[in-house]
């Protein structure tokens, strides 16, 4: 007898609980990062079940040097979600050695000293581990006993698990969907071909490939074609098999929920955030809100608030820079340094300008407190996104959403939200310091009038495509029930 058909299963590295640092110690929250907020509407249905991977710390002492995710920490009443346990050592390879500190790299192009620099031995074992991490996962879902109506798999930690629940489940429909820009031929060949050869052909298990930006899917379809033995129709944005088998690759930038934030923002939670960055902020106030990673570029935008207290004194005193940074796998030693120097460049800003500026002009955050976050972004004047790579950026879309203040986004164009923001933002080369500190000048001297435009404009084209839009495009092409 054919197995019955279940509903829709999702599947990434991550379940829906996030690590929040309380105190003088790392404790687990709801998620509300990208991945998360956007799936969780469709993860809530009671036929949905949730596979994310977890594993437990061998020991006490690597207990407190590294971030564990267990089964406990993922429980969630609400959800149906189903913990895949991987060794201890398979999960620090295939999470941190290469799903982070290689392919996050990479596809980031954070490539050189400070990211992914080469692939020495111990990468090359790690990569046998992601291997395995997948294979785990394809296992744990077959063992499930039930067909799934479709399959969605989020993002890079599993590229190959499509080609594996392929032949596991012929008939079923498959989407992978990527969150972090795809990279073209150029910089995929800094991997080895095997590799390429496992990323690729694992996503073509797909019946749909996801990605952020046009811009990505045409890097995907040129990899396809520079690396694969497979015939790629550019003009149908779609890869046919030697089989004959034929997979549409497709563009769903990602979204917020507006409704979610207004209710947020009114919380009690909120409130009390305003009260205390009241005391923090200037008569003029940039803000930046990204986690602590070499992709967001932090240094770089740092050095042009520099450059712009350095060429306009007549702002020092009046113009202050929060920066919220959000821990993030503060387990990884490329992590660790990366905050040390990022906080030695504040230090430095902050004792060259504290005594013209009335006290230090740059105030950090660190810490992952998403009311003060929006709390930030309701009332600024400039938001900063100058990361190297973005596959999208959320931060933006939510600043557009909450903002009270008409303030300005700089934002650079390599983030996927550029081309969304084009017409509103104030676009910025994420290397170039003076162009930088020229724009957050522009931002901050822009006449009220055409704030209020240009921060409407990209309002309106925020709530024209919210997450449950981008999640709905996809149930669509998977000819699934819509949300």
């Amino acid at each position: 007898m054919t197995a019955a058909r279940a509903g829709i299963v999702i599947v990434a590295n991550r379940g829906p609980n996030d690590f929040v640092w309380d105190g003088n110690a790392w404790v687990t929250r709801t998620a509300t990062g990208g991945l998360v907020s956007m799936l969780t509407p469709l993860a809530r249905q009671s036929s949905v079940a949730w596979f994310c991977c977890v594993s437990e710390p061998p020991d006490a002492q690597q207990a407190r040097q590294g971030l564990f995710t267990t089964a406990a920490d993922q429980t969630d009443p609400r959800l149906h979600v189903v913990p895949v346990p991987l060794p201890a050592e398979t999960y620090h390879a295939y999470y941190g050695q290469i799903s982070n500190e290689v392919l996050w790299m990479l596809q980031h192009h954070v490539i050189g000293r400070g990211g992914f620099e080469y692939l020495d031995k111990a990468r090359h074992q790690a990569w046998g581990r992601y291997l395995e991490a997948n294979a785990r996962m394809a296992q744990a879902i077959a063992r499930a006993g039930r067909r799934p109506r479709a399959l969605l798999i989020q993002d890079y930690h599993l590229y190959p698990l499509p080609g594996l629940l392929r032949g596991l489940f012929p008939d079923t429909p498959i989407l992978h969907f990527t969150h972090i820009p795809f990279p073209d031929p150029p910089v995929m060949r800094l991997i080895p071909d095997p590799w390429r050869q496992t990323i690729l052909r694992g996503m073509l298990g797909a019946s749909v490939v996801g990605l952020q930006t046009p811009m990505d899917v045409r890097s995907f379809l040129a990899c396809c074609d520079e690396f694969l033995d497979v015939a790629v129709d550019a003009s149908q944005d779609a890869v046919r098999l030697p089989d004959g088998r034929q997979i549409c690759v497709r563009a769903y930038p990602a979204s917020v929920d507006p409704l979610a934030l207004r209710r947020t923002v009114r919380t009690p939670e909120v409130a009390a955030a305003q009260q205390r960055l009241d005391r923090e902020r200037g008569d003029l106030t940039i803000i930046r809100v990204d986690r602590l990673d070499p992709s967001k570029n932090q240094q770089v935008g740092f050095l042009a608030f520099a450059r712009l207290l350095e060429m306009r004194p007549d702002l020092c005193g009046r113009v202050r820079f929060l920066a919220f940074l959000v821990p993030s796998r503060t387990d990884l030693g490329v992590y660790r340094t990366y905050r040390d120097a990022v906080y030695g460049t504040i230090e430095d800003i902050n004792q060259r300008y504290g005594d013209a500026c009335g006290g230090p002009p740059v105030r950090v955050f660190y810490t992952n407190d998403r009311e003060q976050a929006l709390a930030a972004m309701q009332r600024c004047h400039v938001l900063l996104i100058n990361s190297l790579q973005d596959g999208m950026n959320l931060v933006a879309k939510e600043w557009a959403v909450v903002a009270e203040e008409p303030g300005v986004l700089v934002v650079s164009e390599t983030a996927g939200v550029a081309a969304e923001a084009a017409d509103s933002a104030l676009l910025i080369s994420p290397l170039d310091v003076e162009g930088t500190a020229r724009a957050l000048a522009e931002a901050l001297d822009m006449p009220l009038a055409e704030r209020s435009a240009r921060h409407r404009r990209f309002q309106g084209r925020v709530k024209q495509w919210s997450a449950r839009d981008w999640l709905n495009a996809q149930l669509a092409d998977l000819h699934v029930r819509q949300l």
